[in-house]
């Protein structure tokens, strides 16, 4: 740990680059990454019991649930990092009040007790609209996104980044009965199976590294219900892959005016949209407003920012070795940033 650097536990339900099924644990990942680039000593806990012992990864001590004590003890932390509706982890944090606690909000969720963090991290003005009655310090901030680990050269296929209705796979299924001449990419959400039947023109495939997902994409389709961020629409956008979304707030700030917004209801301007992106001249003007976006952003500046709100929570003084930590309750029955 290099002078100046924190001890720095994260709760997350799951960790490790081959563990990253959402866009949520992908976003921690990424923070996680920077701060130990920062210089600081990151452990993780891993709040989904699974087996095995501690391993390191990246730089990073990554403990199993049932080993949370003992990561505590050892990295003696000055800065907890936990996701909401982690409700295993918020137990953990329950138990070491001490220890001052950074709130990752990834979402809306329909539980908008936030408690009382020292400080909540949203992706979006949008998401921090979502929970109007935390009036405690919050940090806007984009999402890192790693150019590297998305840019390539498109490829031919219309991609919808889930299979659920919540990311838009009736949309996909009603524009790809229309037409049948085009290739359609409904990428698997962890654990789920495509509602329906669906066209013969749709394939669908698990997640793997998102690079080749994009090299397989002319398109990006973004029919979401609701999204904190657009995630997903900024990483095609690093590859001049144009984005049809619905007209969400996050997904707004995500994309501003490089993306389409079509209702998600009006199957007809999606079948439309994508009809004139045929064009070579309208697909090269879209490709190039999307790149001129991307380019944009500031991975670098996001986890920067990030870096230093975490310093912002350090201790004044420095505590002695070992925080004090309640033994557990008996078990009961039954995610350029702008401070506010």
């Amino acid at each position: 740990m290099s002078a100046g650097g924190m001890r720095i536990v994260v709760l997350l339900p799951v960790y490790g680059r081959s563990a990253l099924p959402t866009g949520a644990f992908v976003t921690s990942y990424e923070y996680v990454r920077g701060l130990v680039a920062a210089g600081h000593q990151v452990q993780v806990v891993t709040t989904i019991k699974e087996p095995g012992e501690p391993r390191t990864e990246d730089g990073v001590r990554v403990w199993p649930l049932r080993d949370w004590r003992r990561a505590v003890r050892a990295a003696r932390p000055e800065l907890l990092i936990t996701h909401h509706g982690d409700r295993k982890a918020a137990r953990i944090v329950s138990q070491a009040a001490s220890i001052p606690h950074l709130l990752m909000v990834h979402g809306m969720s329909d539980d908008r007790n936030l408690g009382r963090p020292g400080l909540v991290w949203y992706p979006s003005a949008a998401c921090r609209g979502h929970y109007p009655d935390h009036h405690g310090q919050a940090l806007v901030l984009p999402p890192p996104i790693d150019p590297g680990r998305y840019r390539t050269t498109p490829g031919t296929m219309v991609t919808l980044n889930g299979s659920t209705v919540a990311k838009g796979a009736d949309v996909l299924a009603a524009v790809a009965a229309h037409l049948p001449e085009t290739r359609f990419l409904m990428v698997r959400a962890a654990g789920h199976t495509p509602d329906g039947p669906l066209s013969p023109n749709v394939v669908v495939a698990d997640r793997t590294d998102p690079r080749h997902i994009y090299a397989q994409t002319r398109v990006l389709l973004m029919p979401s219900t609701t999204e904190s961020y657009g995630r997903a629409g900024v990483e095609a956008m690093l590859s001049g892959i144009p984005v049809l979304a619905a007209p969400l707030p996050g997904i707004r700030e995500a994309l501003g005016d490089a993306a389409t917004y079509i209702p998600r209801e009006d199957t007809g301007r999606w079948v439309a949209e994508l009809r004139r992106l045929t064009d070579p001249a309208a697909y090269a003007a879209a490709a190039a407003r999307c790149r001129a976006h991307a380019d944009g952003l500031d991975y670098a500046g996001n986890l920067r920012a990030f870096e230093a709100a975490c310093r912002s929570l350090r201790p004044r003084h420095v505590r002695p070795p070992g925080p004090a930590v309640r033994p557990p309750a008996p078990p009961r029955n039954r995610r350029r940033g702008t401070a506010a």
